[in-house]
């Protein structure tokens, strides 16, 4: 596809992924982008219907023949370790870049090598901006560098920043996680394969193995305020036998308000929010409501009577909201499109 005159061209590394089909989708409907090149190593030469017969029908080329300064952005879906390099060749021709990996989420060189083990730019790093969208637009719109963050810290720090801001939480913070399989990439593992995923639920690095333990708590601390005491994480993701959908449950202590005192809190930070549904008190957040969509939708209701507790629900589409569709509203705020454009 080539851009016309009122479009911005874009290109997608690592289209043949789950979750860069799934941008290859968006891309395909927005009035606004066209997409220039989208790559696969292992497909190059056919039609991403090769992959999923359900894609779109568009040509895929090795990534070495894709020139990546002919675009003005470049959205990179490769696996962490495989990206940064990519990011910074995009960059030095001069397109703005959305990264879909970890390997620019994490600020600290030394936790970034502990958990993903990956050499990357240091000084690229440093500018990447952490993009959840809805609390970092301003930010977003100046950068020439996204880290697109996780699905789960996604679905997490959607849960809990509007309390976190306000440092009405106190830890630890106890996360059950569930996750469709898709979250796990298109590749099929023993334990991701039908067969071993169908009428099953499992639990998997709990407690704080998984490596978006970081990211969480490097998110509660960037939005805590000044003197707020640390909150601890407890994360216990399960894997759940859909094909995508995310929800997580958050229990917290709330000391200093009631929890129909905190939803008026939630109410109020996500106002305007087009993609974000705060619900009714006594509604609880399901996949069934955010499958297909970019949209998250997030319930608090009180813990045990006699101590005070709230119980926070959010759920997400792991591959839209927790990955290719907060991308695409990353780059429609780098652009200066409204957020919704390629996403209604």
């Amino acid at each position: 596809m080539t851009a016309a005159s009122n479009t911005h061209s874009v290109g997608v590394l690592g289209a043949s992924g789950s979750s860069g089909a799934e941008l290859i989708r968006l891309l395909s409907k927005h009035p606004r982008f066209s997409v220039s090149f989208a790559t696969s190593r292992q497909y190059a030469g056919h039609s991403l219907r090769r992959v999923d017969p359900a894609a779109v029908d568009i040509e895929l080329c090795h990534p070495d023949d894709a020139d990546t300064s002919c675009v003005e952005a470049v959205f990179t879906c490769l696996p962490h370790g495989s990206s940064a390099p990519a990011v910074k060749r995009s960059r030095s021709g001069g397109a703005r870049v959305i990264d879909l990996s970890g390997d620019f989420r994490l600020r600290d060189p030394e936790t970034h090598r502990t958990v993903y083990g990956s050499p990357r730019d240091e000084q690229l790093a440093a500018e990447a901006v952490y993009g959840l969208s809805e609390f970092a637009e301003a930010r977003v719109r100046e950068a020439g560098l996204v880290a697109n963050p996780g699905c789960y810290p996604t679905c997490t720090a959607l849960a809990v920043v509007p309390a976190v801001k306000r440092g009405l939480l106190r830890g630890p913070l106890i996360i059950n996680a569930l996750s469709g399989v898709s979250g796990a990439g298109r590749t099929p593992s023993a334990k991701t394969h039908f067969c071993a995923a169908v009428d099953d639920v499992r639990p998997y690095n709990v407690g704080s193995s998984h490596r978006h333990v970081p990211e969480i708590e490097q998110s509660l601390r960037a939005w805590s305020p000044a003197g707020a005491p640390e909150l601890p994480v407890i994360f216990n993701p399960h894997l759940v036998p859909l094909e995508r959908g995310m929800l997580v449950t958050i229990t917290a202590s709330l000391p200093s308000l009631t929890p129909a005192e905190l939803h008026e809190v939630y109410t109020d930070a996500y106002r305007g929010h087009d993609f974000v549904d705060v619900l009714p008190m006594g509604e609880h957040a399901r996949i069934r409501a955010v499958a297909r969509t970019n949209r998250a939708v997030i319930a608090i209701a009180p813990g045990h009577p006699r101590t005070r507790h709230a119980v926070i629900t959010c759920a997400i589409d792991n591959l839209l909201k927790g990955a290719a569709g907060q991308a695409l509203q990353n780059a429609n705020t780098m652009f200066g499109f409204p957020i919704q454009e390629g996403l209604a």
